[in-house]
């Protein structure tokens, strides 16, 4: 049997849309035991049908993508990654079904060639490559190739992210955005992304806080969360910067310590959280 973990991730990270992510260590395990035919143990009963499975569609394209004979498997889950919730839950299936199908199909694959094919399915590298290559990671294309640059981050961060009890679906955080943005907000950006593997490779938080300041989806997409701009008030005040959770509704912090008392009063899932690895697979 295989086993398959693969981290959360949060994506965006603030000025990074589309771009940059980052691994949280918290997991979702799969399993994948060959079988005569496809079965599915852990999932909830709408998704034990291979229609509605993301897991095993992402198991099967990459069969197909190999032109190789699909082996049947009973697939496995445990998670502990929310649905919908910004924090890269669909990501972790699509990972989980390629880089199980690389295992039974003995390993033919690269994580870099791995990579692709999740891009293939998803459409957009900021929650997989962190998934694939763990820590923070920043995403690029090069023709029809994606390519990623991962950047080390200080020990001493703590990351909070506080999950509200309402999802918001990628389709939703993608309409309320606009069709064109100006120059100037691109400017804005640019001025701090560049910056910004600088402050989480120092730890430096007071500079995280200037950095963190986003004109591209959070303005637009903090519309979404109610709870969003009494919460940005809280943290003007503290030692700690905040953002959006790849398209929410989960809110990150970033700081020293766990800084959960903030999303006390609204009520949040709490977690305090570093920075996670790189995909898992062992065989036992």
């Amino acid at each position: 049997m295989f086993y398959v973990k693969v981290n959360a991730t949060t994506a965006n990270v603030c000025v990074g849309f589309d771009v940059l992510g980052m691994a949280l260590d918290m997991a979702n395990l799969f399993t994948f035991e060959r079988k005569t035919e496809f079965s599915f143990v852990g999932f909830e009963p709408p998704y034990r049908k291979k229609e509605n499975n993301l897991v095993y569609k992402a198991y099967a394209y990459t069969f197909k993508k190999l032109n190789r004979p699909l082996i049947p498997v009973e697939i496995g889950f445990q998670g502990e990654i929310p649905i919908c919730r910004g924090l890269g839950s669909s990501s972790s299936l699509i990972v989980g079904g390629v880089c199980g199908a690389n295992a039974v199909m003995n390993q033919p694959l690269s994580k870099e060639e791995i990579l692709n094919i999740c891009c293939e399915i998803e459409g957009h590298p900021d929650n997989v490559a962190p998934a694939i290559f763990g820590g923070f990671v920043a995403s690029y294309k090069v023709n029809t190739i994606y390519k990623c640059i991962s950047y080390p981050v200080a020990d001493k961060l703590h990351f909070t992210v506080g999950i509200p009890s309402y999802p918001i679906s990628t389709k939703q955080a993608r309409e309320v955005l606009p069709k064109e943005v100006k120059y100037a907000d691109i400017v804005h950006n640019l001025g701090r992304i560049v910056h910004l593997p600088k402050a989480l490779n120092e730890g430096n938080v007071s500079l995280l806080k200037e950095l963190f300041d986003d004109r591209l989806h959070e303005p637009y997409r903090k519309s979404l969360i109610a709870e969003y701009d009494t919460i940005k008030e809280i943290c003007k005040e503290k030692e700690v910067a905040l953002a959006i959770s790849g398209s929410g509704s989960t809110l990150l912090l970033i700081g020293y310590k766990d800084n959960s008392m903030i999303f006390n009063p609204f009520g949040f899932i709490t977690k305090d959280l570093k920075i996670g690895q790189g995909v898992k697979v062992w065989e036992e």
